[in-house]
């Protein structure tokens, strides 16, 4: 995997892109120094009989905009796992080799077919007994296939991220990140909820709707409905985790995503189940150029917004 903490362009537009076996989602964005990041393009391209390597390459230096743009591509939910582990005592230059040590059986994967990186999770409270890091696992084939397609295309391949750093990017422009915010992406099958404080990711995690969630339809509007009482429970749990393992300020806000009225429905029946402030994300609070893009737009296309809005600098 392309280093998750490889420099980023300091100037110029940045493309994410998220490839998926429906189509893929492209975002271009513009950093202007002190000036709100602009959206100069957003959208989800479906594939009409085309494989998703086909799409990026037959658009890819034109319609989809990467030709010209630093380009970070965002792994696909099923092809990676993020963990949290005990950071061993090694030198740095061994680092990797011990964390894939230790993620051996706890992946659903076999080690030797998983490209590995790592990041760091926040110290943790003075009870902590040891440090912990963030591991991700991704499958060596899925990252093949995305340096394949998209490098012979971009005027600089970057970086190979993951959804729930991408999500934190997304955050991190919200006036709530300043005291701390929980946010929660709603997908087709799960949802992917996180939380963080002035930038920094504490949690992550991947909640299945299959688990002990009664899905409905949502009669004519036709989208999805999640038992709001148990997913209250699973964020409080969630939460009470933070406050008993950080030396910080308890969370106050919930952020839904993608807007939309699956969103609002939620949010209005998680305001009697919490005690939460929860709203659904409005990207004009955040971004320019966001007035002009669908309000229906998808998940993808968040994340592809996110993984262009990556910033870090500095590798671990």
């Amino acid at each position: 995997m392309l280093s998750l903490f490889k420099k980023s362009l300091k100037h110029g537009p940045q493309a994410g892109v998220m490839m998926l076996d429906q189509g893929v989602a492209v975002a271009v964005v513009r950093r202007r120094p002190g000036q709100r990041p602009a959206i100069e393009h957003c959208a989800f391209y479906s594939c009409e009989g085309d494989e998703p390597v086909e799409l990026v390459a037959r658009r890819g230096g034109g319609k989809l905009g990467i030709a010209t743009a630093g380009v970070f591509a965002v792994a696909g939910t099923d092809d990676y796992q993020l963990v949290q582990v005990e950071a061993p005592e090694v030198q740095p230059a061994e680092l990797r080799a011990a964390i894939r040590w230790r993620l051996r059986d706890v992946i659903n994967f076999h080690i030797d077919d998983a490209v590995v990186d790592v990041f760091q999770i926040p110290d943790q409270s003075r009870r902590a007994q040891a440090k912990m890091l963030f591991a991700v696992a991704a499958r060596s084939a899925a990252v093949q296939r995305l340096v394949t397609t998209l490098a012979p295309l971009a005027r600089d391949f970057n970086v190979i991220d993951i959804p729930e750093l991408c999500l934190r990017n997304l955050s991190a422009l919200l006036p709530q990140d300043q005291r701390g915010m929980a946010t929660l992406l709603l997908g087709p099958k799960s949802a992917q909820f996180i939380l963080t404080r002035q930038g920094v990711l504490y949690l992550a995690r991947r909640i299945e709707y299959a688990r002990g969630f009664d899905v409905a339809v949502r009669g004519e509007e036709g989208g999805q409905q999640i038992d709001a009482p148990a997913l209250a429970l699973e964020l409080q749990r969630s939460l009470d985790y933070f406050e008993s393992h950080y030396d910080q300020a308890p969370i106050g806000d919930l952020v839904i995503a993608p807007a939309g009225a699956r969103a609002t429905a939620l949010a209005e029946s998680l305001r009697s189940e919490s005690s939460l402030r929860i709203g659904v994300l409005s990207l004009s609070e955040a971004m320019d150029g966001a007035d002009a893009l669908p309000g229906d737009l998808p998940a993808e296309c968040l994340l592809a917004l996110g993984a262009a809005l990556r910033v870090e600098t500095a590798a671990l």
